[in-house]
């Protein structure tokens, strides 16, 4: 059985982007990871946190990767997922969605985002 775990539109404030403003003042950003592996009854009956995922540690390591400045969302949304992909090697697939939510273009928007599907 597949078993997805999931962490919708955490708020992150960081410094992404390629205006000096951007750089300066930082944007809030909404993240959202979505992961899946094969899971099956025996271990979810066990209640060990080493047979799944834990979503504590997903934001966790989403937070640490935004703390560190990148010119593009597609750079930050890779290293969400290399960093999730290198703690849980049995991941068999996910989606990660990185939003800015008040990018500096003059048209009203609820964001610009930049997902990745693996």
């Amino acid at each position: 059985m597949r078993l997805t775990v999931r962490l919708d539109s955490m708020r992150i404030h960081a410094f992404h982007g390629l205006l000096p403003q951007e750089k300066k003042v930082g944007n809030l950003f909404e993240v959202s990871v979505e992961v899946w592996f094969n899971h099956y009854p025996a271990e979810t009956e066990s209640e060990d946190i080493n047979s799944t995922v834990n979503y504590a540690e997903i934001a966790a390591i989403s937070k640490q990767v935004m703390a560190t400045p990148c010119e593009l969302l597609e750079t930050v949304t890779v290293k969400i997922m290399r960093a999730i992909c290198d703690r849980w090697r049995f991941l068999e697939g996910g989606k990660i969605k990185v939003t800015k939510l008040t990018p500096p273009i003059p048209i009203p928007m609820k964001g610009a985002s930049v997902e990745i599907q693996w």
